[in-house]
């Protein structure tokens, strides 16, 4: 065997990592070891690290997920209240919205057209839990702390396999789910931090919940056609989903997933003499059931994206929009979901019967608009700016039934970001980001509860090392 050393520029060496989150190829990799048979075998990855301050009002919480405190008016406010307790300031040294990624690829020999290629990638990250020596596991979504010495953990990213031929590209594994994704991958705090994570352990959110949700890594099997002249398309059956947050048995579970997930994208990219501009449409569909119900006992969770992104000589424009139902406002599945309490028990059962109750989602929307100038091929600064939006339940007795004072507001989430991403060679890059963050809360009508609002400061430094 033959083992080929590749020094590549530090653009390539931003293509490996972009590649952990989702987009799978081997081709960039540092170590290439060849064998006589046409068999490949490589790695690639990074590891990052940033200082992280943050000033946080009370009860403010990075992805929205977590209900404030009860707020209380204050004078003067503009007929808006603040939530009780105590403004929170952090000072972390974490992993960044990417954690650090060691990846593993085979690449098989081409045999009737068809070449196959499998990739490991381990994510682990160096943040610790906000304590010396971390006594217990993760909540459900990690808002507390992450399993390992200190907090510290390790995610199995990627199991993944790709058929490519002139057929196109058929995949099986686990990656990045389809919707959201490049809207994801476009977002300049993917190499910075973005939305900090307080006082858990973990990566932190980047743009998350502002701007876009996040799809999360799954299995499925997909299928990618041929590049028609810049013009192609992906499509997905995707293990499905149940909401994360409502699982309450009382208000009647959304427990059943008889079908899978369906995603998908179409895009379209064309060059010109400086200059290359790319277009995508991206989405999602599912069905959530109720087995304890025997009347309106689903909920549909849909969603549809645009996006653009222009590039000319040294600037960039990127603008993403999205809509649809039950989607979360942050992370897709959590929150977004949930039926009343309107049931009996069913006599000598543990069962429950539906009596013309409902099951309901949110409607979510959401956009970020970003623009970069590059100069001298090597720093880049960047402005961005994102929101995303969700109505409360509108079923009264939903609003009444045991869910969290947040789901019966509508909220929305957002912030501006300013970022400088500096190439200091091939396989060095350093950032500095600032990000100011506001979370809004509309008033509940059915129970008397003000609006408030919740903002966050976000200051980062850090650095990336490539191979």
């Amino acid at each position: 065997m033959a083992t080929q050393m590749k020094k590549t520029k530090l653009a390539t060496a931003v293509a490996t990592a972009v590649v952990g989150l989702g987009l799978s190829a081997a081709a960039n990799a540092v170590v290439v070891v060849g064998g006589d048979n046409g068999w490949e075998v490589s790695f690639d990855g990074n590891i990052n690290a940033f200082y992280v301050q943050g000033n946080n009002d009370a009860g403010f919480n990075g992805l929205g997920l977590v209900a404030p405190n009860s707020p209380s008016p204050v004078p003067n406010s503009g007929g808006h209240s603040t939530f009780a307790g105590n403004a929170v300031d952090t000072s972390r040294v974490t992993s960044g919205f990417l954690p650090a990624f060691f990846s593993f690829n085979v690449k098989s020999p081409t045999v009737n057209g068809m070449t196959g290629t499998a990739r490991f990638s381990f994510a682990p990250q160096i943040t610790n839990g906000n304590t010396k020596n971390q006594l217990y596991a993760a909540d459900p979504i990690g808002l507390n702390g992450n399993n390992g010495i200190q907090g510290s953990s390790i995610d199995m990213r990627e199991v993944l396999v790709n058929l490519s031929g002139g057929f196109g590209t058929v995949s099986f594994g686990r990656t990045l789910s389809i919707f959201g994704r490049n809207a994801i991958l476009k977002d300049m705090t993917l190499f910075g931090v973005g939305v900090s994570n307080q006082q858990g352990a973990a990566v932190t959110a980047g743009r998350i919940g502002r701007g876009y949700t996040y799809p999360n890594f799954n299995a499925r099997f997909s299928y990618k056609t041929p590049n028609f002249g810049g013009l192609q398309a992906e499509f997905g059956i995707f293990d499905p989903s149940i909401d994360q947050l409502n699982t309450n048995a009382a208000l009647g579970l959304l427990d059943q997933t008889q079908i899978p997930r369906f995603e998908g994208e179409v895009s379209y990219t064309a060059t010109f003499s400086g200059g290359s501009v790319q277009g995508w449409v991206d989405g999602l569909y599912q069905e959530i059931k109720n087995s304890a119900r025997t009347s309106e006992d689903h909920v549909v969770v849909g969603g549809v994206g645009f996006g653009a992104e222009g590039k000319f000589n040294n600037f960039a424009l990127t603008g993403y929009y999205y809509t649809g139902n039950g989607l979360g406002r942050a992370l897709q599945f959590a929150g977004g979901t949930a039926c009343n309490a309107s049931v009996v028990p069913v006599g000598g059962t543990t069962g429950n019967v539906g009596i013309g109750g409902s099951c309901e989602a949110t409607d979510d929307d959401g956009y970020y608009v970003q623009g970069t100038y590059t100069f001298s091929g090597k720093t880049k600064l960047g402005l961005s700016y994102g929101e995303s939006r969700e109505r409360a339940f509108s079923d009264s007795t939903l609003r009444l039934s045991g869910l969290s004072e947040l789901q019966a507001r509508d909220v929305t989430l957002s912030m501006w970001t300013v970022g400088v991403y500096h190439d200091v060679n091939s396989w060095l890059k350093v950032i500095a980001e600032y990000s100011k963050l506001n979370n809004d809360y509309g008033s509940n009508v059915i129970t008397g509860a003000s609006a408030a609002s919740t903002k966050s400061d976000t200051f980062s430094v850090g650095s990336f090392f490539f191979w």
